[in-house]
């Protein structure tokens, strides 16, 4: 009878276990508005079938859009929407597509990326509703944008060029001087010598 009940417990407890949910969630939650930034969509599946395709909204006002390359699968973008291909995601394992793209200049706006996944089956499974429901879109809130940083100040200006120009016109100064000098000299001499020799020639 015990064992028995032990039976019925254990069987009661599988099958209200609860299950593994499956997700579509987007990391960071949070980036910047008015800046460019990255972020990741990741996907989990939980069918027993891998995941072969997903499908990504992107919301208005986003330029600049580019899928980054992921080993394994193909992107292609139509519009405002990206679409990923060729790879596959195992049951219990999680896909994570990354993202670049330029967010408006809207604090504190909360921006939905409804996005579709479909399984090898054929099961499709979409991720758009609001955030309380079982398959919540995914989402990302802009915070206050970051001011640039402050441009650095300017260079100094470069020292004047040294120049010795006034030095060389004291330099030729002195020169001239010195040699007006020498010259007065050696016509002194001379007067000197010439009245000597004109006196001994009168005696």
């Amino acid at each position: 009878m015990r064992r028995a009940s032990l039976l019925v417990a254990a069987a009661l407890g599988l099958l209200l276990a609860p299950e593994a949910s499956a997700h579509a969630e987007i990391t960071p939650a949070r980036v910047p508005a008015n800046g460019e930034s990255e972020f990741v969509l990741s996907v989990e599946g939980e069918e027993n079938a891998p995941t072969v395709k997903v499908a990504m909204q992107l919301p208005a006002g986003m330029p600049n859009v580019k899928a980054v390359s992921v080993p394994g699968w193909n992107s292609q973008m139509a519009g405002r929407v990206i679409t990923w291909t060729g790879g596959r995601i195992p049951q219990g394992e999680s896909g994570e597509f990354t993202v670049r793209a330029q967010f408006p200049n809207t604090p504190g706006a909360r921006l939905r990326f409804p996005t579709v996944q479909t399984y090898g089956n054929g099961t499709i499974v979409r991720w758009i509703g609001a955030p309380s429901s079982d398959t919540p879109a995914p989402t990302i809130l802009l915070t206050t944008a970051v001011a640039p940083p402050p441009p650095p100040p300017p260079a100094p200006p470069p020292p004047p060029p040294v120049t010795t120009t006034t030095a060389a016109s004291d330099n030729d100064n002195d020169d001239g001087s010195a040699g007006w000098l020498v010259g007065g000299v050696i016509i002194v001499v001379l007067v000197g010598a010439g009245a000597a020799l004109l006196w001994r020639r009168r005696r």
